[in-house]
């Protein structure tokens, strides 16, 4: 199984490919020219580390993949104080304008988000975007009717001790659980993978941090991923792929109110070595 091709012609045999592969599949050829031999395709994950580092673009790859388009305007280097004052700036959005995104938009967010870190790289995050306002009211409201049988159960559930607030803030025409937003991305993957939840949970992290060079505010959902884990009516109404579960959720539109300053934090607890 062929992964990667290299061009002869281009490549000037640095070795940085032969380095730089996770798996060391790349080896050096009988005149020192590096190459993956066929039989140890199949153990590529297609990371693509070998193209991102070939400095000559000599590397190719042999298998099924989407490269980004990428303008020459944008290519230019972020300053750690830039970097530092757009992350500190993230905020939890918990009120939004009557404004929906597009969908281009989101579909622009979620083509920068697809580069997130996963196991492997296998890339098992798949995206379900409940875009419809009203869709995501009605997912608050199968939310709701699942605390209503905690709060109603006999069974301790963690949930029991706030619920009845959230019940009440629900009938007296409050969202507690999506807040308003317009919009909702629901990460789901393979209940089988058992790195599912960390690689969703991290490109998560990726949409929230992208989100707001869209101009868009993001939430963390852990309500409405809570009762989509446990409330068959709120399963059902997802309609998920066989053996895919919900690993979390956000919600996300434009936000009602700017950042304006940047709060504190408690320092960075760190130990040495």
């Amino acid at each position: 199984m062929k992964s990667i091709s290299i061009d002869p012609q281009t490549c000037t045999n640095c070795g940085t490919c032969m380095e730089i592969c996770p798996l060391s599949l790349i080896i050096p050829g009988s005149e020192g020219m590096p190459f993956m031999p066929d039989e140890v395709g199949a153990y590529c994950t297609k990371c693509g580390n070998c193209e991102a580092f070939c400095p000559e673009g000599a590397i190719t790859p042999q298998f099924k993949t989407t490269h980004p388009i990428i303008s020459e305007d944008d290519v230019h280097a972020i300053t750690p104080g830039q970097m530092g004052v757009y992350m500190r700036q993230r905020r939890s959005i918990r009120n939004y304008k009557d404004r929906m995104a597009d969908r281009e938009t989101i579909e622009e967010i979620l083509d920068i988000v697809r580069y997130s870190p996963s196991a492997m790289n296998n890339q098992p995050v798949h995206w379900l975007i409940i875009h419809d306002p009203d869709e995501v009211r009605k997912l608050t409201r199968l939310s709701i009717e699942w605390m209503r049988k905690i709060h109603d159960s006999e069974q301790m559930h963690p949930l029991k001790p706030v619920v009845p607030s959230l019940i009440e803030a629900y009938e007296a025409g409050k969202d507690p659980i999506c807040r308003g937003a317009p919009h909702v991305a629901i990460a789901h993957a393979a209940e089988a993978n058992p790195m599912a939840f960390t690689d969703s949970i991290i490109a998560l992290s990726w949409f929230e941090l992208v989100a707001p060079a869209f101009d868009l505010g993001t939430c963390w959902a852990g309500f409405l991923k809570m009762a989509a884990s446990e409330h068959e009516p709120l399963i059902k109404e997802l309609d998920l792929p066989e053996g895919h579960v919900v690993q979390y959720a956000m919600m996300f539109g434009y936000p009602k109110y700017k950042v304006q300053n940047i709060p504190g934090r408690e320092p960075a607890r760190i130990s040495w070595k």
